[in-house]
């Protein structure tokens, strides 16, 4: 490295030195660069090689005073190595979600029961256990709709020979009429004794099929196929209709009931793709979809109910669990994206005609892109949003270094240095 070189890296280090010293109380005043460096060089170009150590001094001298503007300047920084970290943009995808909380429930999941009151006998399950649909989980004490069934069916056998007799004397009573042995008013008489006997008949029937369902309800059985849960019935205990008997949940799929808010409710439709986490398992993130929307609004809490199914083979999502459920509402494939971390959002109003109700808020964003050292501040627009990131829609190409770290310190056209 030459001598000329030598004092050049010096008198940089001088500058920079200079910029952060205390107790500059000149005027500022405005700088032109282009003829600072332009003076900088015709000086350069008069020193020789071999110069003496006074000669060296009294250079630095001159180039400090061409300086002293730049460093007394209200852009003072301007000249100023800042440490920047940076990344480049590259083509990838984003995934724009809204998030909503809800509970795991089983598809189906029933509650069952007792419809009897009386005391329960044998409970044949226990809590965790796989049932089939039609499985007998349980007996009710039966004697007293034992006993109903009985005189049910000796009603019904009374009144079914009533109705034969009464057909058998129909018959001898038509053959009679016809024949002009009887009179009118006796023939109607045999007549509404059929019908008497006739509706009894069906009234027996009723109590007979009644008293053989309230029979059939003190065997418990299982409606659906699932595991048991919240079984709280021992023999002996008093069964009510008022007091669950047990719960049975069909867990290979899982439902999430949520609450969606008016604004979102747009951009959200039947078979979306959600993501779903849940707080046992916090590294892996499950698949569902949109299975239904309320076609209506709860005008209370302005949301629209939804439900949201997810596969459950492994069994690993439990009725009962806190979910959190990620809606995907809109997602890009091969865009560039930037950390929002690496944005500036300005916020401005904007006037689009003569009436003040013409008036709206603008947002503006920007980045800093280092070129050749310095870092340049500009304007993106932005698309879709992730939690950390943004579609970049227009203002940056791919391979393009943008900071990540440090742009705090930073101005249009800083000097950088990347650091990572």
């Amino acid at each position: 490295m030459s001598k000329k070189s030598i004092i050049l890296s010096l008198f940089v280090v001088i500058f920079l030195i200079s910029c952060g010293a205390p107790g500059r109380t000149s005027k500022a005043e405005d700088v032109n660069y282009k003829e600072t460096a332009s003076e900088i060089k015709v000086l350069s170009e008069a020193l020789s090689d071999d110069m003496t150590d006074i000669e060296a001094r009294r250079y630095l001298s001159k180039v400090q005073k061409v300086l002293l503007p730049a460093s007394n300047g209200e852009n003072k920084n301007d000249l100023t190595i800042i440490p920047v970290n940076v990344r480049a943009i590259k083509v990838e995808s984003i995934l724009e979600k809204v998030q909503y909380l809800g509970d795991i429930e089983g598809d189906p999941s029933v509650v069952l029961y007792p419809k009897l009151t009386d005391n329960i006998i044998d409970v044949l399950v226990e809590n965790g256990d796989y049932v089939r649909k039609g499985e007998v989980l349980g007996h009710i004490n039966d004697v007293m709709v034992r006993t109903s069934k009985s005189q049910a069916e000796a009603a019904y056998y009374s009144a079914s020979s009533q109705v034969a007799n009464v057909n058998v004397e129909y018959e001898r009573m038509r053959t009679l009429f016809n024949e002009k042995a009887i009179s009118q008013s006796q023939w109607d008489q045999i007549i509404t004794q059929r019908i008497v006997a006739e509706a009894g008949l069906k009234q027996a029937k009723a109590g007979l099929e009644m008293a053989t369902t309230q029979l059939a309800y003190a065997t418990i059985t299982a409606p659906i196929s699932g595991y048991i849960s919240n079984l709280v019935y021992e023999p002996g205990d008093m069964a009510t209709p008022q007091k669950p008997f047990a719960s049975i949940h069909q867990v290979e799929t899982v439902k999430i009931a949520v609450n969606v808010t008016e604004s979102d409710l747009g951009n959200i439709k039947v078979g979306q793709r959600c993501e779903i986490s849940v707080n046992a398992y916090q590294d892996k993130v499950f698949s569902g979809k949109i299975g239904n929307i309320s076609p209506v609004i709860n005008p209370m809490t302005r949301t629209a109910a939804l439900e949201v199914q997810a596969d459950n083979a492994d069994l690993r999502l439990k009725p009962g669990m806190f979910a959190r459920v990620a809606i995907i509402t809109n997602e890009r494939n091969n865009v560039l994206t930037i950390a929002k971390a690496a944005t500036s959002k300005q916020t401005v109003l904007q006037r689009f005609g003569d009436n003040l109700r013409d008036e709206r808020v603008v947002e503006t964003y920007s980045c800093f892109v280092v070129r050749d050292g310095v870092a340049l501040q500009v304007p993106i627009e932005i698309g879709i949003e992730s939690k950390t990131r943004y579609e970049v829609v227009k203002g940056l190409d791919s391979g393009d270094l943008v900071v990540i770290m440090g742009q705090n310190n930073l101005s249009d056209s800083t000097m950088v240095n990347i650091v990572k």
